[in-house]
């Protein structure tokens, strides 16, 4: 393939697809390891319940387990690309919850000066950024290159 320099400044490089493929398994990748130590490690579960009652997060004896499964299943889902638009808005509504309770926190501690500075921290945030990685999961789908592309194949091919 041969590109020119207005190719590449207006139209990118291509590759879309391994472009979306790699978000997919990088954020799938994310929750599914941050789930697995919530569910799975001792100090980390203590640490992620801790954190729940410190935010005051309601349910605490069903959240401390549902969460971090929810991320665990998800996230794996996400990561192979198995219903994954579906995965990746169960993970989001996860990631709001956390921005709005411990992303909140973190903002005041970083004591902006003003409302520029104040929407630079929720931008700097990193849950902020996964939400906007789920977000095109949920959009564009799991891509050719996942579970999800094979069934739809399969399925389109036995009822051809």
């Amino acid at each position: 393939m041969r590109w020119t320099v207005m190719d590449l400044l207006f139209a990118g490089v291509g590759w879309t697809d391994i472009a979306l493929t790699l978000n997919r398994i990088a954020v799938g990748a994310f929750f599914m390891h941050s789930g697995y130590h919530k569910l799975f490690n001792v100090e980390r579960h203590r640490t992620f319940v801790d954190e729940l009652k410190a935010l005051g997060v309601p349910a605490l004896g069903f959240n401390q387990w549902w969460v971090p499964s929810v991320e665990f299943s998800a996230g794996a889902a996400v990561l192979i690309g198995l219903l994954a638009p579906l995965a990746a808005l169960g993970l989001l509504v996860i990631i709001l919850v956390a921005i709005a309770t411990s992303g909140r926190q973190r903002i005041e501690l970083y004591k902006p000066i003003d409302e520029g500075d104040r929407i630079d921290d929720w931008l700097y945030l990193p849950e902020t950024l996964y939400a906007f990685m789920l977000i095109i999961i949920i959009s564009a789908g799991a891509g050719p290159y996942s579970l999800d592309a094979l069934i739809l194949g399969l399925m389109n091919k036995h009822f051809a």
